[in-house]
């Protein structure tokens, strides 16, 4: 599968302006297609108080003001999208999103791209009720995080991809194949191997012959966790390493009727230093 089709979650925030930036550049990579999604948070929201307004003439200045506030909302994320994808050769287009509607119309989209790409630690732009995690399980597209503070002008050239032998850690491979393929190096990180007999005898090196015959740039790196939870010893290779974008598989599980993920999982989106890719 080659990238074609990505989206966008933005806003006005200085965090979402660099979330807009790395799309494009990763659209750029790959020839994609890049859309940018703006949820237009409700005017209420807004203005708080005018749910104290009272009398018709005033209901009714209030709606005309909201709906003034809403199309400024959408108007100047456009604006910001725009003046940064406008500045490459790029197809893009943007959407905007009734917060009413969110819930219903961010997964019709989603579902028919390769890559959602989204904040961290808010998710830029998906409504508040609407995780992430939600997106991916709901979907099935993975989903990639960008922290709010990266300021790095590369995108996915030194990729750390956590291997566990897991049937989640496989479907992380299909998803990101085209990234791993256009990186200068790709990391397969094989953690406490001995105590995962899928491993087989030499824990990683299968992987990272598959991955050379499909042209991806791989070498394998074991490590022991020695006690250490192993998303920190994921969180410390990518530091020391300058990996510029981790790969992993979601282990979830059902619980009253809601989709958990793993700890290492949870761990690691609770604190996003690093781009993120997570697969399901």
């Amino acid at each position: 599968m080659e990238l074609k089709s990505l989206i966008v979650f933005v806003d006005p925030s200085p965090g979402g302006e660099s979330r807009t930036r790395y799309a494009v550049r990763l659209a750029v990579q790959h020839d994609a297609h890049l859309i940018g999604v703006f949820i237009v948070p409700a005017a209420w929201k807004l203005s708080p108080l005018d749910s104290y307004v009272k009398g018709a003439g005033a209901v009714g200045e209030m709606v005309a003001r909201h709906d003034r506030l809403e199309h400024e909302a959408a108007a100047a994320a456009i604006r910001h999208f725009e003046a940064v994808a406008g500045r490459e050769r790029l197809s893009f287009e943007f959407r905007s999103i009734q917060e009413s509607r969110a819930d219903e119309l961010v997964r019709l989209h989603s579902l028919h791209t390769d890559l959602v790409i989204v904040g961290h630690p808010s998710p830029g732009g998906l409504p508040a009720q609407q995780s992430p995690a939600d997106l991916l399980l709901e979907t099935g597209v993975p989903f990639l995080i960008v922290p709010d503070a990266w300021e790095s002008d590369v995108v996915a050239s030194n990729i750390l991809f956590a291997w566990n032998a897991s049937r989640e850690a496989r479907r992380a491979i299909s998803d990101a194949l085209p990234l791993m393929k256009a990186a200068q190096s790709v990391a397969v990180l094989v953690i406490d191997p001995q105590k995962n007999p899928a491993h087989g005898e030499q824990p990683g090196a299968d992987v990272a012959h598959y991955l050379s015959r499909h042209g991806v740039v791989a070498h394998v790196e074991e490590r022991q966790s020695d006690g250490i939870a192993v998303a920190d010893v994921i969180r410390d290779f990518a530091v020391h390493h300058q990996s510029d974008l981790i790969v992993l598989g979601a282990y979830s599980h059902a619980r009253t009727r809601q989709f958990i993920f793993g700890g290492v999982t949870r761990s690691l989106l609770g604190n996003v230093q690093v781009p993120i890719l997570i697969a399901h």
